[in-house]
């Protein structure tokens, strides 16, 4: 088996992450509201149709994502271009989950889109049990070290999924996902610890990434492949 990890185009959130960076001097109140489930930008929309044209002669045949607007939004794009409906698997989501800000207390934990927004809006989507009517997310912020068992923890119940269902034939299998899951899916095929300081495998904006799987062990063919985008704004 062949399977390419696709970070989502540039989303909202991006952007107004990147205007801060740019602009060090306005404060994050004076910038554009965090969002709790941002959708693409018409960059990340861009971005998505290259990163789309580019696996179109890699013969996908599965194509996974995350239940996340962003990587909805990119998995349908993609999914477009290559013929192929695509399979949510909610383990795919961003470390943190779902949540907003507030500007007094803690943040509070947004469920996630329900079964039925997620079906109107993609009705192509093959959606799991676990995509609720009330939602997907459903954990508390319990700390760094717990959010990162859970992205590993979710990240080894992808890669089982992937060996009962793909491993033992010749399938290309696609999966959408974000910068902290991508990093933690990566670290967990290959073994690697989970630091709580950083994303260790980062990955651009719909960065792709290429891992064989097969009776000879997992093997890296390359990390965060950009040159799809490269004229355009990558960056986080």
């Amino acid at each position: 088996m062949e399977l390419y990890l696709i970070r989502h185009g540039q989303s909202a959130n991006n952007l107004r992450k990147q205007a801060l960076v740019e602009h060090p001097h306005t404060s994050p109140a004076a910038a554009a509201p965090r969002m709790a489930d941002p959708p693409l930008t018409d960059l990340g929309e861009m971005q998505a149709r290259l990163a789309g044209e580019l696996l179109k002669d890699e013969g996908i045949t599965r194509l996974y994502c995350g239940p996340m607007l962003r990587t909805l939004q990119t998995a349908q794009i993609i999914g477009t271009l290559l013929d192929l409906s695509p399979h949510v698997f909610v383990g795919l989501h961003e470390w943190g989950g779902v949540w907003e800000p507030r500007d007094a207390g803690p943040s509070v934990q947004l469920t996630g889109m329900t079964r039925e927004e997620i079906g109107e809006r993609f009705p192509r989507f093959v959606l799991p049990a676990d995509v609720t009517d009330q939602g997907w997310w459903f954990h508390g912020w319990d700390g760094d070290e717990a959010m990162l068992d859970l992205a590993h923890r979710s990240a080894l119940s992808f890669i089982a999924h992937l060996e009962a269902h793909h491993a033992e034939s010749e399938q290309r299998v696609a999966a959408i996902l974000h910068g902290g899951s991508g990093s933690s899916l990566v670290g967990a095929l290959f073994g690697v610890p989970q630091d709580v300081r950083y994303a260790r495998f980062t990955h651009d904006n719909t960065g792709i990434t290429r891992i064989s799987m097969d009776s000879e062990g997992r093997r890296l063919r390359y990390l965060n492949r950009i040159e799809h985008v490269i004229d355009s704004a990558t960056r986080s």
